[in-house]
């Protein structure tokens, strides 16, 4: 009997410390994504400094533009966020073998725009302009047109996966154009914020600094929140 108890109590502790063990795994990943995202701030404030303009979210081949800018000033793996996760069935056509994967973060390229698009994207991916009969320009977001570069979330924590055109056999995990916005986008189910954190995501902002909030906050249908996603600090309603 008293070997049965002994055992018992071993079992609790055991499952109590796994269990300390994986929340503080967890802790050490979002502080490592904090840290990532901080270096991504830099480098973007870095490149808004040289061009006084964001990078444009892509540059007429579907891929991500963006993340090639910031691959200039900091390392590939800084852009991808040290939690995993499962991928996606539409990354797994793309990447089969890539069944877990450490998601890419995302740019918030569209800010709060849902419906009804505005003339100018209210985001910091820029904008498409016809030029003529199937020529497009792609002009970036200028840096004087986010009014509170303090709230004006950048890049941050997000599943979702652009499908990308395959213009190559040499696609890698790399090219794609990953996207942050704060709804889940249909038909599709895209969750334009993540949840991988205790389900909530970090997301750095124009100035620099990281803030942390759970993935319901990012996509609560309220001023304070869709403000942040539009480079005029306006919520914009009419978008939604």
């Amino acid at each position: 009997m008293e070997v049965l108890v002994v055992v018992a109590i071993i079992g609790l502790l055991a499952g109590l410390l796994m269990t300390s063990l994986q929340a503080a795994q967890g802790k050490a990943r979002r502080i490592h994504c904090t840290s990532n995202l901080r270096q991504m701030g830099i480098a973007a404030q870095v490149y808004v400094s040289d061009n006084q303009a964001y990078p444009l979210a892509t540059a007429g081949d579907g891929l991500g533009n963006w993340q090639r800018a910031l691959r200039t000033t900091i390392n590939e793996e800084v852009l991808y966020c040290p939690q995993w996760i499962r991928a996606t069935p539409e990354y797994l056509e793309y990447f089969p073998t890539n069944e877990f994967i450490f998601t890419h973060y995302g740019y918030n390229s569209l800010g709060a725009e849902r419906v009804n698009p505005p003339a100018v994207n209210p985001g910091l991916g820029g904008n498409v302009i016809r030029a003529g009969p199937g020529v497009w320009n792609y002009v970036a977001a200028r840096e004087s047109w986010v009014a509170v570069p303090s709230q004006m979330v950048a890049f941050g924590d997000g599943p979702t996966f652009i499908r990308p055109p395959l213009v190559s056999n040499n696609l890698t995990p790399a090219d794609p154009l990953y996207l942050i916005f704060p709804f889940v986008a249909l038909p599709q189910n895209y969750d334009g914020v993540g949840n991988s954190h205790n389900g909530g995501s970090n997301m750095v902002f124009c100035d620099g600094h990281v803030l942390y909030g759970k993935q319901a906050w990012w996509f609560a249908n309220t001023e304070e929140s869709k403000r942040l996603w539009n480079h005029d600090n306006q919520s914009h309603p009419e978008f939604q």
